[in-house]
């Protein structure tokens, strides 16, 4: 990631509030910057791209899955956003995907069977053709690279596992007397 570091994600988790302090401050400037780099580019976005940029926070959305089959690559989220649907983003690759299972230092890990989506950086590769690349760094320290054309993205409101507001959609069916 050439934003949001490890290491700046190491000194804004500090316990020292100096450290923490200072790098809240070059958190918002990182912050500033990606964000103009991503106006400059939206011009260049596909209709897909476009969707999840201007549609969706996918900071800390849970991960159901990920995985590859041939060229697509597929990854299932569960946002965490209000009304917590379910996301399929497949991605086109041009490329294998770059995963990076020690992009961050243990303490900064979650543990156990609950991934997270933290942070993303998506940048435009120009050329003929077109191209992205989108680091995507996970709650368990991995950081996955896709060098990709365009992603298509699928929205469905969950059922299973419920929505936090309790109300899964569906029509009532009579149980038997």
């Amino acid at each position: 990631m050439k934003y949001f570091t490890a290491d700046l994600l190491r000194r804004f988790g500090s316990e020292d509030a100096p450290t923490a302090n200072a790098a809240q401050e070059e958190w918002e400037q990182v912050c500033e910057r990606y964000n103009a780099y991503l106006d400059s580019i939206k011009g260049q976005m596909t209709p897909g791209l476009r969707q999840v940029e201007e549609s969706y926070s996918l900071h800390d959305a849970r991960v159901c899955g990920m995985g590859q089959d041939g060229q697509s690559f597929v990854i299932v989220l569960r946002l965490d956003t209000p009304p917590h649907p379910l996301l399929t983003l497949t991605v086109d690759l041009l490329g294998e995907p770059g995963i990076d299972t020690a992009a961050l230092p243990r303490e900064l890990c979650s543990t156990g069977d609950v991934v997270a989506w933290q942070y993303d950086e998506l940048e435009f590769l120009p050329g003929n053709p077109q191209a992205w690349r989108w680091s995507i760094l996970f709650s368990n320290g991995w950081e996955v690279q896709l060098h990709f054309r365009d992603v298509r993205v699928q929205a469905a409101q969950a059922i299973l596992p419920t929505p936090r507001n309790g109300k899964a959609t569906g029509t009532p069916v009579s149980q038997p007397a």
